[in-house]
């Protein structure tokens, strides 16, 4: 009997000391003979069919003896508490064949979705069937704990009742936290009031005085039109002018002595004054093509070489000048997006150069209609105005814009673009 007992504790450690299921199903098929004598046991499970066979190292699905074993202990399941089996509890066609594959009785021991077997000659004693039902016990435990559980129902499954039921509640509970929908957009400091400067007249730029982002004062020099055009104009009106005052000195002249000439004189006059005019309309004009920074600032515009050589028609604008400090944000925020902004909603402005300094600012407009971007990419324009006390950025920053939207549900705010793209390619 203490040989039974320190078999039993030495075949106990060994199962809860197991570090995989197979091991545990290597120990209870083949070691509990240490315990218990027997001559076959199997470990049959409901969902993968044959588990373990004693005395094999691997189980083969298709043998005659496992596809028989796994109909005998299929016609059991599900089986709730320790049965002993012989060739007359089975159907006639599995009874049949019970002298060929097994002895004359065998055990059959539940382990929650699987059957241990144990067969042999001898009939199983009381305290046999207690002895087996132990190890089965501890069989199950280890092959329970062992077992990867990846699935939700596994886990959930795992747990009591209520432990379930408060997770449950619980998951419900953080889907339907309110949290606040936010888009993010790239985003930069642009003027906020800015001068724009315009070719005063039509004809093609010259040079550019100054560097795109210079400083300029007030009254320097932007950039300049070609005077070749004008010049050669102003060349030809001067000397009609000249031409039509001779004209009208000859004529006045001949005034006393020819009546005729005196019909001529107020003619010739107009003239005059036709040509003077015409000068006095291109100096003016030629004395304005070197345009002049209006205010103090900072000169806005693109590539100066690009500018040189290109015709321009008068209005059409060629830089801007603003306050360096003068700032707002402007910010692209892309279409599958624009829903969730609104004119008066809060934007955080997080510059590349401080992003630890978010600068606070509220959308002041939003563009109804999408735009091309210099990188390829459609957009809505939203403009922000600097909350007051913030610190304005300097011209030309960027960073990334946080606009908040409107109090929704977690689950909404996390599920939104998924359903929105399962809606716009399955239709549903």
């Amino acid at each position: 009997m203490s040989e039974i007992f320190l078999g039993l504790l030495d075949l106990q450690g060994r199962i809860l000391a197991a570090g995989r299921p197979v091991e545990t199903a290597f120990l209870a098929v083949d070691m509990v003979h240490s315990v218990l004598p027997y001559r076959q046991a199997a470990l049959w499970s409901g969902s993968d069919g044959m588990v373990a066979l004693s005395g094999a190292a691997t189980v083969e699905g298709g043998a005659p003896y496992v596809l028989w074993l796994g109909q005998v202990l299929r016609s059991l399941s599900p089986l709730t508490a320790p049965r002993i089996v012989t060739a007359g509890d089975l159907k006639p066609g599995l009874a049949e064949d019970w002298a060929d594959w097994l002895p004359q009785y065998a055990l059959a021991l539940p382990l929650d979705g699987e059957i241990l077997l144990y067969a042999r000659d001898e009939a199983f004693a009381g305290q046999d069937v207690a002895l087996l039902a132990h190890i089965a016990a501890l069989v199950r435990v280890s092959r329970q704990a062992l077992a990867p559980r990846t699935g939700i129902r596994e886990r959930f499954r795992s747990l009591d009742g209520r432990r379930s039921r408060l997770i449950t509640a619980a998951a419900v509970l953080a889907a339907l936290f309110p949290v606040t929908g936010s888009v993010l957009a790239p985003a930069d400091a642009v003027p906020a009031h800015p001068v724009v400067v315009r070719a005063p007249l039509d004809g093609v730029v010259d040079r550019i005085a100054v560097q795109p982002n210079a400083l300029v004062a007030e009254g320097q020099d932007l950039f300049a039109l070609d005077s070749t055009q004008l010049s050669g104009k102003l060349d030809v009106a001067r000397s009609q002018w000249a031409t039509a005052e001779a004209e009208y000195r000859q004529t006045a002249q001949a005034m006393v002595f020819d009546a005729k000439a005196k019909a001529q004189v107020a003619i010739l006059s107009g003239k005059v004054q036709e040509k003077a005019a015409e000068v006095r309309l291109l100096e003016g004009q030629l004395a304005r093509i070197a345009v002049k920074s209006p205010r103090a600032g900072v000169a806005v515009f693109d590539d100066a070489a690009e500018w040189i050589g290109k015709p321009v028609a008068v209005g059409e604008k060629v830089m801007a000048v603003s306050d360096e400090t003068d700032t707002e944000v402007e910010a692209w925020v892309a279409v599958a997006d624009i829903g969730e902004v609104r004119p008066g909603a809060p934007l955080t402005l997080f510059l590349n150069t401080a992003p630890l300094s978010p600068v606070r600012a509220t959308v002041r407009s939003v563009a109804y209609e999408a735009s091309a971007r210099p990188d390829g990419t459609i957009a809505h324009r939203v403009r922000a105005a600097l909350a007051g006390g913030e610190a304005k950025p300097r011209l030309g920053l960027k960073g990334t814009a946080r606009i908040d939207g409107d109090t929704v549900p977690l689950v909404w705010w996390l599920f939104r673009k998924p359903l929105a793209t399962m809606r716009q390619y399955a239709g549903l």
